[in-house]
């Protein structure tokens, strides 16, 4: 099996956080904003954000998805998944930061 490493976006978390979907976004040379998403599955679930920047590296697989769209009309695509992944924060400092960050604004009563 091949690997892939991507950097992106978590646009969701399901199965009971054992899976995820990341949206890696880039620009072509004509400017358009192209969205590559993949499905991450993960062996324990994680404590992962809708939100979070990751990078990811795992092994690559693939298969054929056939849909219908709202149109009626039988649409195909490639769903790419990444197995056995090795997922970290895409900024490490700025997740900490987060941690200690305040939760509130009120002033402290000392």
């Amino acid at each position: 099996m091949a690997s892939i490493k991507v950097k992106g976006t978590i646009s969701r978390v399901f199965y009971e956080g054992k899976g995820l979907e990341v949206v890696e976004a880039y620009e072509t040379k004509s400017g358009e904003t192209i969205n590559k998403r993949y499905t991450v599955w993960l062996k324990q679930p994680g404590l992962f954000d809708v939100g979070q920047v990751v990078a990811v590296e795992g092994l690559y697989s693939s298969e054929i998805d056939n849909w219908t769209n709202k149109e009626g009309e039988s649409k195909q695509s490639i769903k790419v998944s990444i197995n056995n992944p090795q997922v970290t924060p895409a900024d490490p400092i700025a997740m900490i930061k987060s941690i200690f960050e305040p939760t509130h604004s009120e002033p402290m009563p000392f």
